[in-house]
């Protein structure tokens, strides 16, 4: 029968394995209309490495410059979807939001007219409101006590 490795030939195997760094399989997967490039580490279950997606940012920007990624493609890098997206989905998204900044600015020249000629008459009210009712204290009731403990004396006999 043969037996397993030991504790001592696992720690020698995997300090082995730690100054031979694996190569890793960079998948070129796409890029966008700015210019950045997305690639996929392919993960490998054997040596316990899990798959990691990331962006090369387009040449020329600057380091303290934000990437200007597209909501499909941060969709994809952040694990919200399984495939990257296709050229006809981000054209077809790109034209749903031109039309809808279109339709806002339609509808910010259709009501801006009406916007000043409201902000010309105050419907503000300027008066005070005066209650009818004038203000009382808080009511006093025989039954209760103003301060706790105020009735009984400290061997918790009550006082009358």
């Amino acid at each position: 029968m043969s037996r397993k490795p030991g504790n001592i030939s696992r720690i020698f195997t995997n300090l082995k394995n730690s100054f031979f760094v694996a190569k890793q399989n960079n998948k070129y997967i796409g890029s966008d209309q700015f210019g950045n490039e997305y690639y996929e580490i392919i993960g490998d279950s054997n040596r316990n490495v899990r798959g990691q997606r990331y962006i090369k940012e387009r040449t020329g920007a600057s380091s303290h410059d934000i990437p200007d990624v597209p909501v499909e493609w941060d969709a994809w890098l952040r694990g919200r979807r399984k495939n990257p997206p296709t050229e006809e989905e981000i054209q077809r998204n790109y034209v749903k939001m031109m039309q809808k900044k279109m339709r806002a600015e339609q509808l910010e020249n259709k009501y801006s007219g009406e916007k000043i000629e409201e902000g010309s008459e105050p419907n503000v009210l300027t008066e005070t409101i005066v209650s009818n009712n004038p203000k009382t204290s808080f009511p006093k009731y025989e039954e209760f006590e103003d301060t706790p403990g105020q009735k009984y004396n400290k061997e918790g006999n009550k006082i009358s």
